[in-house]
C-alpha cells in the first residue's frame, strides 16, 4: 500500500506529507483547491512524464517521495529489482510471498524540465520506476497509468477470474519447445550453396586444429624453453665461472681446496681441545654441501647448448599456436573448445536430411499438442468471458451506467499457426472450424479485449478509447470490484469517478469502493459526500493565500471536523446539514446499505 506520501514545491503544493490508511482514503475539497494536483504528483514518483509547470515558481525543484510497503510483494515484483539491481547487495530481499517490502520512490523535477527518479536512494531510469509502478498502484482517471487497459493484463485477468492459470502454464512449455524445433528447422533450411560453404569452412577448422595436436598448457612450456634456448650461451658461461671458483682453475685455489685446509687445521685444534668437535663437524657437512653444488653446476653446464635448430622449432610451434588462437580463442583451452562445437555442428550438418525429418515430426507433434491445449484454454477462457462480461454489466447499472459490456476472446488464422483441435462438436458461437490453423504465442491462441458501449445504440469499443473519464472511472471500478480477488495490485486511485452521479448513486459507488477496500486499499477523489461517508480516512484539500502566494493544504479529517465538511458538501454548515451528515455517518457505521 501507499503508506506515506510527501510533495515539496510541485505546482501549488509548498510542503504537504500525508500518512494514507488501509482501506478507502477520500480526498475533498472545493473545486480548483488542488486535489488533482495531488494525484498528479503521485503519478510523477510512478513515472509519468513531467515538465517545467509541474515546479511552483520561484523554487529550485519539485520533489516527491512515496513510500510503499508491501506485506506479500510478488515473485514478479521480487524478479524485477533482482535484475535491476535494486536489492541490498547483502540481502536477496523477503522470498516471494512471504515477506515484507518497504520501496521509497522518489522524483526530483527541475525547472528546465529535468527530472530524476530513485528507487530506495539508487537513481535509476523513469522506464525502470514506471515498470516497478505497475505492481504497486493504479490511477483511474484521466492519467495514463492505467495497467487494466493493457490486453496482456485483461487476458492475465481473464485467466484468474475463470481459475485458468493451471491451463496456461502448461502451455508455456509446449509452446518453448514447439518455438525451439521450429528456430532450429529454419536454420537447417538455409541456402543450399551457403550450406556447402559452411560445410567446407567447418571441416577446415576442424582439420586445421586437429592436425596441430595442441595441447593444454603446451604453450606455456614452449615459451619456458625459448627462454632457456635464448640465454644458452649466457648460463653456460656463468655456471662454468661459478664451477670454477668451487674448484679452482690454472693453478688457483678454488673454495673446495681453502675449505680442505680449514679443515686441516680445524682437525689438529681439535685434538688440543674436543670442543671444537661439533664445529668441525658443521665445517665437515658445509664441505660436503660445496662438493654437492660442483657437481650439479657441472652437470648442468654440461647440459646446457646452444641449439639453432631446436630454437626454430618452437618459434614455428609458437606462431602455430598463436595463430590458431588469433582464429578461434585466446587460450589453448578455448581453441579445443570451438574445435569440439565446430566437429559436432559438422556432424549435424552433414546428416541434415535426417535431423530435418526428425525436426519436423517433432513439430508437427508439438504443434498438435499445443492445438489440444490452446482449444482448451480458449474455449474456457469464451465461458468465463461471458460469466464476466454478465457480471461487469451488472454493476455498471448499479453504478447507473447502462452499458453494453463485452469480452472479446479471439483467434487470428496463420498458415503457421497450431489447429483448432476441440475434444468435442463446437458449442460456442464464433468458434473457428476444426483443423483452422491459429496464431499462438506461450499464452495460447487467444487476444482478448474488454469492450463498452456506454449508451445504448453504440458499437461496442475497446474499453481504453472510452472518452469520458468519469465514465471510466466507473468501468474501472465495475471491473476491479469483480476482479478484485484477483487483481494484484495493492493501491487502486479513482479521480472524477462521480461525475455525473447523484445521491443514490454516490451511496452505491461509495458502497462499492468499500467493497473494494476491502481487498485493496482506495484512494478516491470525490465530491459527492454521499461517497465521502464510506472512508476511513479522509483527507480535506484546501487552497490558501499565505504571503501573497496561493498554496494548498492537506488536512486529515476526524470528528466534528470531518462532520462539519460532509455538512459542507451537502450544502453549508447548516444545523440540518449537520443533522444530515450525522445520520449519513451513522448509517455507514450500522453497515446499512443503499436502498
Amino acid at each position: 500500500m501507499l503508506h506515506e506520501l510527501t510533495i515539496e514545491n510541485f505546482a501549488l503544493l509548498a510542503h504537504v506529507h500525508i500518512r494514507f490508511g488501509a482501506g478507502l482514503n477520500v480526498l475533498t475539497g472545493e473545486t480548483g483547491a488542488g486535489k488533482s494536483i495531488i494525484i498528479d504528483a503521485i503519478s510523477r514518483v510512478l513515472g509519468s512524464r513531467g515538465g517545467a509547470d509541474d515546479v511552483r515558481s520561484g523554487t529550485t525543484h519539485a520533489h516527491v517521495e512515496a513510500v510503499f510497503s508491501l506485506a506479500k510483494p510478488p515473485a514478479a515484483l521480487q524478479a524485477l529489482l533482482a535484475e535491476r539491481g535494486l536489492l541490498d547487495a547483502d540481502d536477496d530481499g523477503p522470498a516471494p510471498d512471504t515477506g515484507p517490502l518497504e520501496l521509497i520512490l522518489t522524483r526530483d523535477i527541475r525547472p528546465n524540465g529535468r527530472s530524476i527518479g530513485r528507487v530506495n536512494g539508487r537513481a535509476v531510469p523513469l522506464h525502470t520506476v514506471a515498470a516497478l509502478g505497475r505492481f504497486l498502484l493504479d490511477i483511474h482517471g484521466q492519467t495514463e497509468h492505467l495497467s487494466l487497459l493493457q490486453p496482456a493484463t485483461q487476458l492475465q485477468l481473464l485467466d484468474r477470474f475463470g481459475g485458468l492459470e493451471a491451463l496456461g502454464a502448461e502451455i508455456r512449455d509446449t509452446a518453448a519447445a514447439l518455438g525451439d524445433a521450429r528456430r532450429q528447422w529454419r536454420t537447417m533450411q538455409q541456402d543450399e550453396r551457403e550450406l556447402a560453404r559452411r560445410v567446407d569452412l567447418l571441416r577446415y577448422q576442424v582439420d586445421e586444429i586437429a592436425s596441430a595436436d595442441v595441447q593444454p598448457g603446451e604453450d606455456e612450456a614452449l615459451q619456458q624453453e625459448r627462454h632457456l634456448l635464448l640465454n644458452a650461451e649466457q648460463l653456460a658461461s656463468a655456471t662454468a665461472s661459478a664451477y670454477a671458483q668451487l674448484t679452482g682453475s690454472e693453478g688457483e685455489a678454488g673454495a673446495l681446496d681453502q675449505l680442505g685446509d680449514a679443515a686441516r687445521q680445524l682437525n689438529a685444534l681439535t685434538a688440543i681441545d674436543p670442543a671444537l668437535a661439533e664445529t668441525e663437524t658443521l665445517l665437515t657437512e658445509a664441505t660436503a654441501l660445496v662438493e654437492e653444488v660442483g657437481r650439479s653446476l657441472r652437470a648442468y653446464a654440461e647440459g646446457v647448448e646452444a641449439d639453432p635448430a631446436r630454437l626454430a622449432e618452437v618459434e614455428e610451434r609458437l606462431d602455430l599456436i598463436r595463430s590458431l588462437q588469433r582464429k578461434y580463442g585466446d587460450t589453448i583451452e578455448a581453441v579445443l573448445a570451438y574445435g569440439a562445437a565446430a566437429a559436432a555442428e559438422l556432424e549435424g550438418l552433414t546428416r541434415r536430411d535426417e535431423r530435418l525429418a526428425e525436426l519436423a515430426v517433432q513439430a508437427a507433434d508439438l504443434a498438435a499438442q499445443l492445438g489440444r491445449h490452446a482449444t482448451r484454454l480458449s474455449r474456457a477462457r469464451r465461458r468465463a468471458g461471458r460469466q464476466l462480461a454478465a457480471a461487469v454489466a451488472d454493476e455498471l447499472a448499479d453504478l447507473n451506467l447502462s452499458a453494453a459490456f463485452e469480452v472479446a476472446v479471439e483467434c487470428q488464422p496463420d498458415p503457421d499457426g497450431v489447429p483448432w483441435s476441440p475434444d468435442e462438436a463446437p458449442v460456442l458461437d464464433g468458434e473457428p472450424a476444426p483443423g483452422t490453423l491459429l496464431a499462438w504465442d506461450d499464452s495460447g491462441m487467444d487476444t482478448v479485449e474488454f469492450r463498452i458501449a456506454p449508451n445504448p445504440g453504440e458499437p461496442l469499443k475497446p474499453v481504453a478509447r472510452v472518452a469520458s473519464g468519469g465514465e471510466m472511472s466507473r468501468i474501472l471500478l465495475a471491473l476491479k470490484s469483480i476482479l478484485s480477488s484477483v487483481d494484484r495490485t495493492p493501491t487502486l486511485i479513482f479521480d472524477e469517478i462521480d461525475v455525473g452521479i447523484g445521491g443514490r448513486s454516490g451511496r452505491v459507488l461509495g458502497e462499492k469502493l468499500a467493497e473494494l477496500a476491502a481487498q485493496h486499499q482506495v484512494l478516491c477523489v470525490t465530491h459527492l459526500p454521499q461517497l465521502a461517508v464510506y472512508g476511513q480516512s479522509h483527507f480535506f484539500i484546501a487552497k490558501q493565500e499565505q504571503e501573497n502566494r496561493t498554496t494548498t493544504t492537506v488536512e486529515e479529517l476526524a470528528g466534528q471536523a470531518r462532520l462539519s465538511e460532509i455538512a459542507q458538501m451537502l450544502g453549508g454548515a447548516t444545523a440540518a446539514s449537520l443533522n444530515r451528515a450525522r445520520e449519513m455517518l451513522e448509517r455507514v457505521d450500522r453497515g446499512e446499505v443503499a436502498a
